[in-house]
C-alpha cells in the first residue's frame, strides 16, 4: 500500500461527479490520509480553501458550472503557493501543457492508479509545504506594528535591522527634510527611497534620477530645465525633474559622482529652495522633497581636500540611512529566493519552482557583492531553464561557478593577494586555491568543478591527488 501519513495534508477533491469523488476519497483514505474534502461545485473552490491549511487540490477539467481551467486561473491568482492537480479523461498533450503553463502543478489522465495518485500527492504535498512555510515568514515583516505595512511590501524581509529601518521611515516621512541612503551597489536603496516617498503622503511624483554619469550642463537641464533659446536646439521651454516632483519626491541616485559645481549648485538648492532653468533669469521654486542614495562613504570624502563638499553631506543627511548588504541579512535570501522566483514566473508564465535544500545551500554560502541585484539575475536566469516545479541545483551551481571565474581572473589580475593568503602566494598557491573554490562550487563534483577551471576532469584529479600528498 502506498503510505502517506507521515505528510497529513489537506486535501480538496473537485469534480461533478459525485461517484469519482467518492472513489477517490476512498482511495485516500486507504493510503491513511483522513483530512479529506470533496466539492461538486467548482464555483465554490476558493471559499472552501480559505478554510484549509496548507491544501492540496485535485481538480477535474471538465465541470459544466465552471471548468477546472477557470478554477486553476483563480486559484493561481489569488493562491499561487497552492499546488492544482489537474485530473482528466482527456489526454490531449496540448490540454496539458495549457494547464501546466497556467501553473498546476501536475496533470494525471483517468483511470488514475495508486501508485501515480500517491506520488503525485507526495510530490505536491511537499512543495505545497514548503510554499505555505515561506509564505509564512514573509508575513513576519510586516507584522512588526507598522502604521502602513503595505508601504515596505516591495522589501521582503525578517532582518530585525531593516525593521528597524522600515520604523524609521515612518518615524520620519512627514518631516519633509532631506534624506541619505547609504548602501552597497544592489542593496536596495531606491526601494527605500520610494518607501520613504509612499509613507510621506505626499501627492506628487517620485521621480528617480542616476547623477552619476551628468556633466555640469547635463545635469542643470535635467533637474532644472532650460528656457527656448538657452542653447542650439532648444527650441521651446522644457521643464526638469525637480518640476516634475513638485508636491513628491526626486530621488537622487549615485550622488557622490557629482561634480564640485553641480554639488554648488545642488547645495544653492537645498538652501535657498530655488533655481534658475538655464537661460532664465526668473526664479523658480524648488516644491519637491530631496532624498539621495550613494554606495561611497561620503563622511570619508568630505576630509581637507577631498571630493565631496562638507555642508552639501550635512544638508543631504539630515536624515541618515546606512542600508545592511545582503550578506550581513542572510537570513532573507530563502525570503527573496521565493519571492523573485514567483515573480520571474509569473512574468514568464511558468509554474513557480521550489528550490531544494541544496540549492538553497549554495545561495546562503555565497557572499553576493552584488546583492539583491546579483540574486535577483541568478533567480531569473534559473526559472527561466527550469521547466518543472523543483529548481535543479545545477541551474544555481553554475551561475555561482561563473562567478568563481570572474573573481578569480579578479585576484590574478590586481587585487590584493596578501589580505586572502596572509603572504603573497605562489603560483602554486594560486591554482589549489581556484582548485578548492571550484570543488567547492560544484559541490565536489569533479565533471562540473573541471568545467568551471576550463580543465579535463583527468587533469583536475591530479592535481587534486597531488594537493592530497
Amino acid at each position: 500500500m502506498f503510505d502517506l501519513t507521515g505528510l497529513n495534508p489537506s486535501i480538496l477533491i473537485v469534480d461533478d461527479e459525485k461517484e469519482e469523488l467518492h472513489a477517490y476519497k476512498f482511495l485516500l483514505e486507504s493510503m491513511g490520509l483522513k483530512d479529506i474534502t470533496i466539492l461538486d461545485d467548482s464555483r465554490n473552490v476558493l471559499e472552501t480553501l480559505e478554510q484549509l491549511d496548507a491544501p492540496v487540490v485535485f481538480l477535474d477539467l471538465n465541470m459544466p458550472k465552471k471548468s477546472g481551467k477557470e478554477v486553476l486561473k483563480e486559484i493561481k491568482a489569488q493562491m499561487p503557493h497552492v499546488p492544482v492537480i489537474i485530473c482528466t479523461a482527456n489526454s490531449d498533450l496540448e490540454t496539458a501543457v495549457q494547464c501546466l503553463k497556467l501553473g498546476a502543478h501536475d496533470y494525471l489522465v483517468k483511470p488514475i492508479s495508486m501508485s501515480t495518485f500517491g506520488s503525485a500527492l507526495r510530490n505536491a504535498s511537499e512543495i505545497g509545504s514548503l510554499r505555505s512555510e515561506l509564505l509564512s515568514l514573509k508575513r513576519i515583516g510586516v507584522e512588526t506594528g507598522l502604521k502602513n505595512p503595505e508601504n515596505f511590501k516591495s522589501m521582503v524581509t525578517q532582518n530585525s535591522t531593516m525593521e528597524g529601518i522600515f520604523h524609521y521611515i515612518e518615524s520620519i516621512a512627514k518631516s519633509g527634510q532631506p534624506v541619505l541612503v547609504l548602501g552597497e551597489t544592489g542593496a536596495g536603496k531606491e526601494l527605500v527611497a520610494k518607501a520613504i516617498h509612499d509613507s510621506s503622503g505626499l501627492k506628487g511624483e517620485f521621480v528617480a534620477v542616476d547623477v552619476s554619469g551628468l556633466d555640469d550642463s547635463l545635469f542643470s537641464d535635467t533637474l532644472f530645465g532650460h528656457a527656448k533659446g538657452a542653447y542650439t536646439g532648444a527650441d521651446s521651454n522644457r521643464p526638469g525633474l525637480v518640476e516634475r516632483a513638485a508636491g513628491g519626491t526626486i530621488f537622487l541616485d549615485e550622488i557622490g559622482d557629482l561634480n564640485e559645481t553641480s554639488q554648488v549648485k545642488l547645495l544653492r538648492l537645498m538652501q535657498e529652495r530655488i533655481y534658475y532653468p538655464l537661460g532664465s533669469d526668473k526664479p523658480k521654486q524648488c516644491q519637491a522633497r530631496i532624498v539621495a542614495a550613494t554606495n561611497k562613504d561620503l563622511n570619508a570624502m568630505t576630509i581637507t581636500g577631498g571630493s565631496f563638499r562638507r555642508d552639501l553631506y550635512y544638508r543631504l543627511s539630515t536624515h541618515l540611512i546606512k542600508l545592511p548588504s545582503l550578506r550581513e541579512r542572510k537570513e532573507d535570501i530563502p525570503l527573496l529566493t521565493e519571492y523573485l522566483a514567483e515573480e520571474a514566473a509569473i512574468g514568464m508564465g511558468k509554474p513557480v519552482p521550489v528550490f531544494s535544500p541544496q540549492a538553497m545551500r549554495m545561495l546562503m554560502a555565497h557572499d553576493f557583492p552584488g546583492n539583491i541585484r546579483e540574486l535577483k539575475t541568478y533567480i531569473y536566469d534559473a526559472v527561466a531553464r527550469c521547466s518543472g516545479d523543483i529548481m535543479e541545483d545545477r541551474f544555481i551551481a553554475e551561475r555561482l561557478g561563473e562567478l568563481t571565474r570572474e573573481q578569480t581572473v579578479q585576484i590574478i589580475s590586481g587585487e590584493p593577494l596578501e589580505q586572502i593568503f596572509g603572504h603573497f602566494p605562489t603560483l602554486e598557491e594560486i591554482t589549489q586555491y581556484a582548485v578548492t573554490s571550484a570543488m567547492k562550487s560544484a559541490n565536489n563534483n569533479q565533471s562540473q568543478a573541471a568545467k568551471l577551471l576550463g580543465i579535463s576532469k583527468q587533469a583536475l584529479n591530479k592535481r587534486i591527488q597531488k594537493r592530497g600528498r
